[in-house]
């Protein structure tokens, strides 16, 4: 009997006007096949003013089209799990969103001052020991998270939401520069992380920073994975793991639907 397929995806952003994911039903080839499915955060916004519905939406469509499914919660649906990470593979893989990277969760976002502040009232209650365990971090993230409202509706597609969330998005400069900061140390950070808080994870998957790519680093061992995201405009993949193998897979639009595409890389996960 062949290993069982495990797809990992992230930041999917339903309904967000800014996501290419606008109908549930588009993702369903990428479920064919597949024995389990993680969700990696920020698989929608559940923060006001989005649409409360949403949620009960991809619930029920995950419960229909997918075999067993993990939520995992992102910044942008805190709420949508309790659970921010997840180990399998005898801890040879670890899947968490990202933002636990980050002191101030997402330092390219307008909300980086009020994150770091909320983080800051909820780290006096913990001892500082606690505080360095990262379930206590993950824990603080999600808290953080809850219900700091957008300046706007997220689903919203008209042409004034899109312009003034691309002018948000660009000025000032120096959101933009924290971003591209974010991407550049991404792989650094998680491989750091793993090997203090989950040193026996070989592979780490991540999303959060919506910019994709595969790194691997000899010295430790480590390789690092981000999936991307639905949104622009660099695209999403998933990960593939099915026994000792690991695919990563660019994710393609096609006849109205989602659909694998090639083989982005492909390496055998290390003992």
């Amino acid at each position: 009997m062949s290993a069982p397929v495990i797809r990992i995806f992230s930041d999917l952003h339903y309904r967000d006007s800014e996501s290419r994911l606008q109908s549930l039903d588009s993702l369903v080839p990428l479920l064919a096949a597949a024995d389990q499915i993680v969700l990696n955060g920020d698989t929608l916004d559940t923060q006001p003013p989005a649409p409360v519905a949403h949620l009960a939406d991809v619930r029920a469509f995950f419960a229909r089209h997918a075999g067993p499914v993990t939520f995992l919660s992102g910044n942008h649906d805190p709420d949508v799990s309790d659970r921010a990470e997840l180990s399998i593979l005898d801890g040879r893989v670890w899947i968490t969103h990202g933002d636990v990277l980050f002191d101030d969760i997402a330092p390219w976002s307008s909300h980086r001052a009020e994150l770091a502040r909320r983080l800051a009232i909820l780290s006096l209650d913990p001892s500082s020991d606690e505080c360095g365990r990262i379930e206590t971090r993950l824990r603080l993230n999600r808290l953080a998270c809850l219900n700091l409202p957008e300046p706007h509706d997220r689903s919203h597609r008209g042409l004034t939401t899109r312009v003034a969330r691309m002018t948000h998005t660009l000025f000032p400069p120096h959101r933009l520069l924290a971003m591209v900061r974010a991407w550049c140390a991404t792989p650094a950070l998680a491989r750091r992380l793993a090997g203090e808080q989950r040193p026996r994870a070989r592979l780490v998957v991540l999303g959060h920073t919506h910019h994709p790519g595969v790194w691997h680093d000899r010295a430790s061992g480590v390789t690092v994975v981000n999936t991307g995201t639905f949104c622009p405009p660099f695209g999403a993949r998933f990960v593939e793991l099915q026994g000792d193998r690991v695919r990563v897979v660019r994710i393609v639009w096609r006849r109205g639907a989602f659909h694998p595409g090639r083989i982005v890389a492909e390496f055998p996960l290390a003992p």
